[in-house]
């Protein structure tokens, strides 16, 4: 199970990190414009009032250690890359993509495919030896059927005796 952090905990943990709202407007940045969702999570809290203390709950953005790693790495990528092109290479899937070249990028979709078709052809044998599996317990479970309704059938022939009406 992964453990997840909230934005105070990432705080104390990413060095160069300095106010939530920082760390506020880089995750509302890499949710718009890298297409990537973070965890949420609702945590309880209370509000105290004159006469009454309630507990409520809040919806939350929660971060993962792996998450808290890339924040670390995009602190030290900010100087040389920038803010908003340190935080697409490290959170948006689709950024190595776009900045490739026309060459690189058809090596990558072949490479994407070949993968794909490997994938699939190991799931198709993985299903045909499924498929031969059930055929060969489908069989002996016909051939026990068969040897049950023989005995069922001698059975009902040759009366034992129990359960007979009384005349």
């Amino acid at each position: 199970m992964t453990d997840y952090f909230t934005a105070h905990d990432v705080l104390k943990k990413v060095e160069g990190l300095n106010s939530l709202s920082t760390l506020n407007k880089w995750a509302n940045f890499i949710q718009k414009e890298c297409d990537y969702q973070f965890h949420y999570d609702y945590i309880r809290f209370a509000s105290h009032t004159r006469t009454k203390r309630t507990i409520n709950h809040r919806k939350t953005r929660m971060f993962s250690l792996e998450e808290i790693q890339k924040f670390q790495k995009v602190i030290k990528l900010i100087p040389i890359l920038g803010r908003n092109t340190s935080l697409r290479k490290l959170f948006d899937k689709k950024h190595h993509l776009d900045t490739m070249n026309h060459s690189e990028l058809l090596t990558e979709i072949i490479n994407q495919i070949e993968v794909k078709l490997a994938n699939k052809e190991e799931l198709f044998q993985a299903l045909t030896k499924k498929y031969q599996q059930l055929e060969r317990s489908y069989q002996t479970l016909e051939q026990r059927l068969a040897q049950l309704e023989e005995s069922l059938s001698t059975q009902e022939q040759t009366s034992s005796g129990w359960f007979r009406r009384k005349r």
